[in-house]
């Protein structure tokens, strides 16, 4: 199945191909990103990262910034 990326900051879109049943913490590894420092959002939403993906599905990978 595929699904984009909008990976934010960078305003980087990816379109990647994974498996079907796939997983958020699936996005994140073929993405090369951390699931513990990142968020992912479907319709302005958060979701887990142990929620199933869909075919077509567009999703917003967004970078936690903290600090003091």
């Amino acid at each position: 199945m595929r699904v984009t990326a909008h990976l934010i900051p960078g305003r980087v879109e990816k379109e990647v191909e994974l498996p079907e049943g796939a997983t958020g913490y699936d996005l994140m590894r073929s993405l090369n990103l951390a699931p513990d420092i990142h968020i992912i959002a479907r319709s302005e939403v958060p979701i887990p990262v142990d929620e199933t993906l869909h075919d077509g599905e567009r999703v917003r990978v967004i970078a936690v910034v903290s600090g003091g």
